[in-house]
Protein backbone atom coordinates (compact mmCIF):
# COMPACT_ATOMS: atom_id res chain seq x y z
CA UNK A 1 0.00 0.00 0.00
CA UNK A 2 1.61 3.25 -0.96
CA UNK A 3 1.40 6.34 1.45
CA UNK A 4 -1.18 8.25 -0.71
CA UNK A 5 -3.43 5.24 -0.24
CA UNK A 6 -2.97 5.51 3.89
CA UNK A 7 -3.05 8.60 3.91
CA UNK A 8 -6.55 8.72 2.00
CA UNK A 9 -7.71 5.29 3.43
CA UNK A 10 -8.31 6.99 6.36
CA UNK A 11 -9.81 10.41 5.43
CA UNK A 12 -12.99 10.52 7.15
CA UNK A 13 -12.57 7.85 10.34
CA UNK A 14 -10.27 8.10 13.68
CA UNK A 15 -7.46 5.47 13.37
CA UNK A 16 -7.02 2.94 16.08
CA UNK A 17 -3.64 1.20 15.91
CA UNK A 18 -2.13 -0.94 18.24
CA UNK A 19 1.20 -0.44 19.67
CA UNK A 20 2.60 -4.08 18.19
CA UNK A 21 1.81 -3.34 14.55
CA UNK A 22 4.13 -1.43 12.08
CA UNK A 23 3.61 1.04 9.90
CA UNK A 24 6.62 2.95 7.95
CA UNK A 25 7.37 6.44 8.66
CA UNK A 26 6.50 7.40 4.45
CA UNK A 27 3.29 5.48 4.46
CA UNK A 28 2.20 7.43 7.65
CA UNK A 29 2.86 10.78 5.85
CA UNK A 30 0.31 12.30 3.00
CA UNK A 31 2.20 12.21 -0.28
CA UNK A 32 3.04 15.91 -0.62
CA UNK A 33 2.68 18.90 1.24
CA UNK A 34 3.20 20.67 4.35
CA UNK A 35 2.86 18.54 7.39
CA UNK A 36 2.26 19.24 11.26
CA UNK A 37 2.27 16.29 13.06
CA UNK A 38 1.55 16.44 17.09
CA UNK A 39 2.18 13.46 19.65
CA UNK A 40 0.42 13.61 22.56
CA UNK A 41 1.02 11.26 25.50
CA UNK A 42 -2.44 9.84 27.00
CA UNK A 43 -0.78 8.96 30.31
CA UNK A 44 -0.91 12.79 30.80
CA UNK A 45 -4.54 13.18 29.82
CA UNK A 46 -6.50 11.64 32.58
CA UNK A 47 -8.39 14.34 33.25
CA UNK A 48 -9.94 16.90 31.15
CA UNK A 49 -6.98 19.50 32.26
CA UNK A 50 -4.15 16.99 31.28
CA UNK A 51 -6.61 16.53 27.62
CA UNK A 52 -6.34 19.98 27.52
CA UNK A 53 -2.96 21.06 28.54
CA UNK A 54 -1.61 18.55 25.97
CA UNK A 55 -3.43 20.19 23.04
CA UNK A 56 -2.79 23.20 23.88
CA UNK A 57 0.80 22.37 23.77
CA UNK A 58 0.91 20.02 21.24
CA UNK A 59 -1.10 21.90 18.78
CA UNK A 60 -0.04 25.42 19.70
CA UNK A 61 -3.32 26.51 20.62
CA UNK A 62 -3.87 30.58 20.87
CA UNK A 63 -3.92 32.10 24.12
CA UNK A 64 -7.59 32.80 23.69
CA UNK A 65 -8.36 28.24 23.91
CA UNK A 66 -10.97 28.59 26.76
CA UNK A 67 -9.72 25.64 28.33
CA UNK A 68 -12.98 23.49 28.13
CA UNK A 69 -14.53 21.04 25.62
CA UNK A 70 -16.37 23.70 23.16
CA UNK A 71 -13.12 25.62 22.69
CA UNK A 72 -11.16 22.83 21.72
CA UNK A 73 -13.50 21.74 19.20
CA UNK A 74 -13.39 25.15 17.74
CA UNK A 75 -10.06 24.92 17.54
CA UNK A 76 -10.06 21.39 16.06
CA UNK A 77 -12.01 22.59 13.16
CA UNK A 78 -9.89 26.11 12.78
CA UNK A 79 -6.19 25.39 12.96
CA UNK A 80 -5.54 28.96 11.19
CA UNK A 81 -2.40 29.45 13.68
CA UNK A 82 -0.72 26.42 11.98
CA UNK A 83 0.55 27.23 8.10
CA UNK A 84 0.40 23.88 7.55
CA UNK A 85 -2.11 21.86 4.90
CA UNK A 86 -1.85 18.28 6.58
CA UNK A 87 -2.32 17.20 10.26
CA UNK A 88 -1.39 14.47 12.19
CA UNK A 89 -2.54 13.54 15.88
CA UNK A 90 -0.93 10.73 17.66
CA UNK A 91 -2.00 9.69 20.66
CA UNK A 92 0.04 7.50 22.57
CA UNK A 93 -1.62 5.14 25.22
CA UNK A 94 -5.06 6.00 24.49
CA UNK A 95 -6.45 3.78 26.21
CA UNK A 96 -5.25 5.84 29.22
CA UNK A 97 -7.13 9.04 27.95
CA UNK A 98 -10.13 9.87 30.69
CA UNK A 99 -9.83 6.30 31.51
CA UNK A 100 -12.07 7.20 35.10
CA UNK A 101 -14.70 9.91 32.99
CA UNK A 102 -16.32 7.87 30.56
CA UNK A 103 -18.33 10.93 29.51
CA UNK A 104 -15.56 13.19 29.11
CA UNK A 105 -14.06 10.55 27.21
CA UNK A 106 -17.17 10.23 24.91
CA UNK A 107 -16.77 14.22 24.60
CA UNK A 108 -13.61 13.75 23.32
CA UNK A 109 -13.76 10.76 21.22
CA UNK A 110 -16.81 12.62 19.35
CA UNK A 111 -14.59 15.85 18.99
CA UNK A 112 -12.02 13.75 17.31
CA UNK A 113 -14.62 12.26 15.16
CA UNK A 114 -16.30 15.48 14.03
CA UNK A 115 -12.76 17.23 13.29
CA UNK A 116 -11.85 14.32 11.27
CA UNK A 117 -15.47 14.33 9.28
CA UNK A 118 -15.21 18.38 9.15
CA UNK A 119 -11.88 18.29 7.39
CA UNK A 120 -12.95 15.32 4.94
CA UNK A 121 -15.86 17.33 4.11
CA UNK A 122 -14.17 20.86 3.36
CA UNK A 123 -14.36 20.89 -0.27
CA UNK A 124 -10.69 22.04 -1.93
CA UNK A 125 -11.38 25.70 -2.85
CA UNK A 126 -9.72 27.26 -6.52
CA UNK A 127 -6.31 27.81 -5.13
CA UNK A 128 -6.22 26.55 -1.97
CA UNK A 129 -4.93 22.83 -1.18
CA UNK A 130 -7.31 20.57 0.36
CA UNK A 131 -6.19 20.82 4.09
CA UNK A 132 -6.29 17.31 5.46
CA UNK A 133 -7.00 16.00 9.29
CA UNK A 134 -5.83 12.68 10.64
CA UNK A 135 -5.63 11.27 13.89
CA UNK A 136 -4.29 7.76 15.41
CA UNK A 137 -4.82 6.72 18.75
CA UNK A 138 -2.26 4.15 19.46
CA UNK A 139 -2.81 1.76 22.10
CA UNK A 140 -1.63 -2.02 23.22
CA UNK A 141 -2.77 -5.14 21.13
CA UNK A 142 -5.37 -6.22 24.15
CA UNK A 143 -7.41 -3.17 23.97
CA UNK A 144 -7.16 -2.20 21.11
CA UNK A 145 -10.51 -3.33 19.62
CA UNK A 146 -12.84 -2.10 23.25
CA UNK A 147 -10.91 1.49 21.88
CA UNK A 148 -11.96 0.90 18.20
CA UNK A 149 -15.43 0.07 19.16
CA UNK A 150 -15.70 3.15 21.12
CA UNK A 151 -14.68 5.69 19.20
CA UNK A 152 -17.20 4.06 16.56
CA UNK A 153 -19.79 4.39 18.77
CA UNK A 154 -19.40 8.40 18.53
Amino acid sequence: MSNATWWERYEEEVCVVSTASSLSVARALPPTGLIYSARMQGQQMRDSDGVFTQFYEALRLPDYFGWNWNALRDCLTDLHWISAKHFLLTIDDADAVLSESAEEREILFRALNDAVKFWAGKPELPGQEKITFRTVLLCPPDVQEEVLREIKTY
